[in-house]
């Protein structure tokens, strides 16, 4: 019986029989006491009666009648305490009599029954005897003899009665103590059947909830006991089982998303890191090459292939490649074949194998197309290429790969435009530059020779005149312009080199800068530097960037400007170095249209410098108030002199 409500049911069904048992005797107890306090009274009352009959005897001529009701009664009585029935207790009351059972009170009764008869006779043969006879005294004392005998046996009797029901009561009492005793065991009994069926149980359950609330998972739940506790338990087995489950899927699922986490942060990273370089190198060959070993090596494919439109749209030419040279096959392939076309018409990179769709990088062998994946390099609505990783592996590349190679082709495309527009910027400047020599050359150089050939034919004339002193003031004009177009020539041929003989600082090379402009052009220039460590040092081609751009300044100062006074100050704004060209010339809108188309080219290269540097070009100006130009880019990073010296020695 392994259920607890059974067993528990059982131990309540024995305490409430003992309790009805229990009842039952009590009640039983109360009964047997009333019916034989009856039975003990009857008794008493026979004795009552021979004593009654005795003296109803002695008075015969007044008495004759109660003496037949005692005879009577006790004859009814007699016979009810051997036999059993109904006999007359009160005046008006019957009561039931059970007969004796007793073998003692049967013998006992017999006796008295046997006493009765004797006296009964005696009594009716006194009746009938004259008082003033003498046999009436000896009746008499004869009667007064059996009566005393039968008061005796009737006493007898009684006390039968009596020990009968003391017995009787001593009985329901074993019997009360027996229930008593039962229910204290059977208590004891049901407080150790709950404490172990029930409470221990319920601890065991309770040490289990909280270690399993503190995050213990691993230790099994065992709890014996009944049946619903062992229910308890397999409930509580499968709840651990469960939230262990649920614990490790949720370990597993936080390994994987910080799995993807660091691979996502680390693809950004090398995103950013690809995205950077790109942008910040504007050599195309540069960068074709880094893209494609970028892409190859974050989607972990074998090889990698970047292809640009012809100027058709109709043919894709190879344009770099990373990976083993056998990966690639050919150096064209036609745009129009249909995986293509849905490479370069679509907004997000291509996944597919080598069976389907075979051509969308059809420069790759077949054996590097197991697994391929393809994005467009878009700008805007305008697609220029398209850019292939490949793998020897099925299924190599994911969603997220896709959307990793739209993104690094969308930032390509933006890095091969800004190369493409750097490189028609460098084209500009170099025509600008070409322009504004041989500008200077008709101006300085073409017009000199222009005025030699003026001054030799009129030494010519003066000399055939015979004008010896007028000629000889002509010829030192001459030789005068020849200086000034050697020196102008000298200053050309400097121009167009490309780097200095030697490493010199920017404030150096300012201040010289500064000396040549206040010749030529005649007006006051102001040399200012404000700079942490003073000696600025930088690598030779931005130390040329910016001397051109502060002479084209100073340039457009002395032709358009009109100025008394220039100021050039070179400073330090926090990383950033700051060169800035200020008159007090006469101004101008900036936002209106340049009357002179040299001056638009001017400032188009003078910006373009300025990317170059990393840096930007500011122009104020206002008519009538002068203008200033300010150059501003990072500094460098800092060098102590003893680099310095080894970079030179170099």
């Amino acid at each position: 019986m392994r259920s607890l409500r059974a067993q528990l049911g059982l131990i309540f069904l024995a305490f409430l029989l003992l309790v009805s048992g229990s009842v039952t005797a009590t009640f039983l107890t109360i009964r047997t006491q009333a019916s034989d306090e009856l039975v003990i009274s009857l008794a008493g009352r026979l004795r009552l009666l021979i004593q009654q009959m005795t003296i109803d005897a002695l008075e015969a001529e007044t008495h004759i009648l109660p003496l037949q009701e005692s005879i009577e009664a006790f004859d009814t009585t007699l016979q009810a305490l051997t036999n059993g029935g109904q006999v007359l207790f009160q005046p008006g009351r019957l009561i039931s009599v059970p007969p004796a059972q007793d073998s003692e009170i049967v013998a006992g009764l017999q006796q008295v029954q046997s006493a009765w008869d004797v006296y009964r006779e005696h009594l009716n043969k006194f009746a009938t005897l004259d008082p003033n006879s003498p046999e009436f005294e000896t009746e008499h004392e004869a009667l007064e003899s059996l009566a005393t005998d039968m008061a005796q046996k009737t006493d007898h009797v009684e006390n039968l009665f009596e020990a009968a029901s003391a017995r009787k009561v001593g009985r329901l009492q074993w019997l009360q103590l027996i229930f008593l005793v039962s229910a204290l065991a059977l208590l004891v009994i049901g407080s150790a059947a709950i404490q172990r069926l029930v409470i221990g149980p319920l601890q065991s359950l309770t040490h289990v909830a909280e270690r399993i609330g503190r995050g213990d998972l691993n230790t099994a739940v065992q709890v014996q006991g009944s049946r619903e506790i062992l229910t308890v338990s397999q409930s509580f087995e499968t709840m651990r089982g469960q939230l262990q489950t649920s614990q490790e899927t949720l370990r597993a699922w936080t390994e994987e998303l910080e799995a993807r986490v660091a691979r996502r942060t680390r693809e950004l990273v090398a995103l950013y890191e690809v995205s950077r370089e790109i942008s910040s190198r504007l050599d195309i060959n540069h960068v074709l090459r880094s893209v494609t070993e970028k892409a190859r090596d974050l989607l972990g494919g074998d090889t990698a292939a970047l292809c640009l439109l012809d100027e058709t749209a109709q043919v894709l030419n190879l344009q770099s490649a990373s990976g083993s040279p056998e990966a690639v096959s050919g150096t064209r392939s036609l745009a129009q074949d249909p995986p293509a076309v849905r490479v370069l018409a679509g907004d997000r990179a291509l996944i597919c194998g080598r069976d389907e769709c075979p051509n969308s990088c059809g420069i790759l062998a077949a054996p590097f197309r197991v697994s391929q994946i393809a994005a467009p390099l878009r700008i805007g609505g305008r697609v220029t290429g398209e850019l292939c990783v490949g793998s020897q592996r099925p299924g190599a590349f994911s969603d997220e790969s896709a959307g990793l190679l739209t993104k690094l082709a969308n930032s390509v495309a933006i890095a091969l435009e800004n190369a493409r527009l750097y490189e028609q910027a460098e084209r500009l400047a170099m025509l600008e530059e070409r322009q504004r020599i041989a500008a200077e050359m008709h101006d300085g150089i073409a017009q000199t020779l222009s005025y030699l050939s003026l001054k030799a034919e009129q030494a010519a004339d003066l000399a055939q005149a015979g004008d010896g002193k007028e000629t000889a003031g002509v010829l030192q004009g001459v030789r005068e312009a020849i200086a000034q177009a050697s020196r102008e020539a000298r200053q050309a041929i400097a121009s167009l080199q490309e780097s200095p003989p030697r490493r010199r600082s920017l404030q150096d090379q300012l201040t010289e800068l500064a000396s040549e402009a206040a010749v030529n052009g005649g007006s006051a220039i102001d040399l200012t530097f404000a700079l942490q460590p003073p000696p600025l040092f930088l690598p030779p081609a931005q130390a040329e960037q910016v001397r051109r751009v502060i002479r084209e300044a100073l340039l457009n100062t002395w032709r358009h400007a009109q100025a008394e006074h220039i100021v050039v100050r070179l400073e330090q704004r926090g990383v950033e170095a700051v060169a800035s060209v200020e008159d007090d010339g006469r101004g101008f809108d900036p936002k209106a249209p340049l009357p002179d188309r040299g001056s638009h080219f001017g400032l188009s290269i003078m910006r373009a410098r300025a990317a170059r540097l990393g840096g930007h070009l500011t122009i104020l100006s206002a008519s009538g108030q002068g203008t200033r130009v300010t150059l501003a880019w990072p500094l460098p990073q800092t060098k102590d002199e003893e680099q310095l010296a080894k970079v030179e020695g170099r």
